[in-house]
């Protein structure tokens, strides 16, 4: 007997894990697609291009301050408001705890606690001979907690949203050697 009762702590545990991070998800990735399509946010949005007296492109700079309120509008709309501590409690009914489809939706609500934070990567690559990528990724990353009558769940979602993804073309060298 105690077997089956592990075997159904574990299997609602694995539940309640899959139910939270699907709430999380589609609300990150909501929040994201609703910030996105909102605003005007191209490549030049977040990055300058120095250029010399040619129109070459010699540096490019991301632009931290739209790329932290970005950060904080994400932030926000994923939690639904704007704390300092990026908390959100969200429930699940209890019942989808067993995996019973006539349970479904019914019971008490398990609270589920997210905290989440975005952190941005910038990665510059070589693309070719006369090409570099430069990329500005952001990751959200939501941590979640979720309470159940036994114990506390705990798992991590990270979605990453590329936020500018730009090209940029030099001159074609005269020759070329690749020494490997």
């Amino acid at each position: 007997l105690s077997g089956a009762v592990m075997f159904l702590k574990t299997l609602s545990s694995q539940i309640a894990v899959s139910d939270a991070s699907d709430i999380v998800i589609d609300k990150v990735n909501s929040a994201i697609a609703d910030i996105l399509a909102s605003g005007d946010y191209d490549g030049d949005y977040f990055v300058f291009f120095e250029k010399n007296s040619s129109g070459e492109i010699t540096a490019i700079s991301s632009n931290m301050a739209r790329i932290n309120a970005l950060s904080a509008q994400i932030l926000d709309r994923v939690v639904g408001a704007a704390t300092d501590t990026h908390t959100l409690t969200v429930k699940i009914p209890a019942g989808n705890l067993t995996g019973i489809s006539l349970l479904m939706g019914r019971g008490p609500s398990v609270p589920v606690q997210i905290i989440s934070r975005v952190e941005f990567s910038n990665s510059i690559v070589t693309a070719g001979i006369n090409q570099t990528k430069h990329q500005i990724n952001l990751n959200v990353i939501v941590d979640i907690d979720i309470l159940i009558p036994w114990g506390t769940e705990s798992a991590q979602v990270v979605t990453e949203v590329l936020i500018a993804d730009t090209v940029v073309v030099g001159k074609v060298p005269d020759t070329y050697l690749n020494m490997q």
